[in-house]
């Protein structure tokens, strides 16, 4: 009867049956405090410290990320921007085969698709 009056009395019906579920299951997730945090060989045990180092790692992460990529970039001058080329044979250790595209249509597309063969899924 409990359960039922908070599944009726809730905004939103599926999570509190699941919290419910997880509850009876004994799959309770409770959250745990980190202890300390080591960076640069030193170690830091006070709480707020330990947020705001999160918080200035995650801050700038992708700004990081983003100067380092440029930097590994091939500048390409002649259309202004960086080589896609470059970027595939840094990635991939061994040079990229060049491609062709070549025109079509859609109904050369359509006559492809119908072609393939289908899988009946169980």
């Amino acid at each position: 009867m409990e359960y039922d009056k908070l599944i009726l009395n809730s905004c939103n019906k599926v999570k509190t049956t699941w919290d419910i579920i997880n509850k009876e299951s004994g799959r309770n997730k409770k959250r745990s405090e980190i202890q300390a945090l080591k960076v640069q060989n030193k170690e830091i045990t006070d709480q707020q410290t330990i947020a705001e180092t999160f918080n200035v790692y995650f801050v700038t992460i992708a700004e990081n990320i983003n100067s380092q990529k440029k930097s590994e970039l091939m500048y390409n001058v002649d259309d202004n921007r960086y080589s896609h080329t470059h970027f595939m044979e840094k990635t991939y250790n061994k040079p990229y085969p060049s491609m062709d595209n070549k025109c079509t249509t859609t109904k050369e597309i359509e006559q492809i698709i119908t072609s393939l063969k289908t899988k009946k899924l169980l």
